[in-house]
């Protein structure tokens, strides 16, 4: 098996050669450009392997691209800690079902928006959008989503189709600056969206919301904020959730996002 880190530029140029800049691909591509991926193939020459597995260890993804042999796959699933999510392209899923044994798979839909959207036009007084060193406080944000937002500003972005365990924050060499919208009320940011991953032409939603202030709007406002934005630096939104995930199915709908692909998402329970 061939083992290089992230450092190899060689093994990310090739994977990345073999994971298109499109929609369903963004968590995949978007780790192979984010600088805090590995890539793991079996033996050289790399460009005959019928597949790799890419791996962020610090947010406990990885991401099958093709059919790498069951060894490849098992192998490096074992390295990884906390509450793993491995994703996979629909139409290799079965395969890579068969190498995980008896882990748990659902789908999850990928939505784009139909072109350019009326709404983003408009601008919102009571939002903006920062990075690390623009942050406002986030004091009032509860312990574990402040922790979320402020590891994501410095790089490390973790939101992930099914949550849980992560393993302990370290130190994140990102090659990539994440901005963050937020929506202001009573004097504080109370909604946030930021992408999880970025690609030249694309970029993943994520959107949290402070409990007393769900249900008002707010995330839908701090998502269009940061799709305006993104806008600017030729990045179109895509919005991916587990097919169960109604609520953020319908917050999609509202917005004007239409589905465009699935993607097969497994976890170990």
């Amino acid at each position: 098996m061939v083992e290089r880190a992230s450092s190899d530029s060689s093994l990310i140029a090739f994977a990345l050669t073999r994971v298109p800049d499109l929609p369903r691909w963004i968590d995949t591509r978007g780790m192979l450009l984010s600088g805090r991926a590995v890539v793991h193939a079996q033996s050289a020459p790399v460009e005959t392997t019928p597949g790799f597995v890419v791996v962020v260890a610090d947010s406990a993804l990885a991401s099958v691209v093709g059919r790498p042999a069951d060894d490849v796959v098992a192998s490096q699933l074992t390295r990884l800690s906390g509450d793993v999510n491995v994703l996979a392209q629909m139409e290799d899923a079965d395969a890579v079902g068969r190498a995980l044994g008896g882990w748990r798979r659902q789908r999850a839909i990928i939505h784009v928006l139909p072109g350019t959207m009326p709404w983003e036009q408009d601008v919102d007084p009571n939002a903006r959008v920062f990075t690390l060193e623009s942050a406002p406080r986030f004091d009032h944000v509860p312990e574990l989503l402040r922790r979320e937002l402020l590891d994501a500003l410095r790089g490390r972005t973790v939101s992930r189709f099914v949550p849980g365990a992560l393993p302990p924050a370290g130190a994140v060499v990102s090659r990539i600056t994440v901005p963050m919208a937020a929506v202001w009320a009573d004097g504080r940011p109370v909604a946030f969206c930021y992408p999880v991953w970025q690609t030249e032409t694309w970029w993943d939603v994520s959107i949290e919301t402070l409990d007393p202030y769900r249900r008002l709007g707010l995330g839908a406002r701090a998502a269009r904020t940061l799709i305006r934005h993104m806008r600017a630096t030729g990045r179109a939104p895509v919005w991916g959730a587990l097919e169960t995930n109604t609520g953020s199915r319908a917050l999609a709908a509202r917005l004007g996002f239409l589905e465009a692909g699935g993607l097969a998402v497994f976890t170990e329970r």
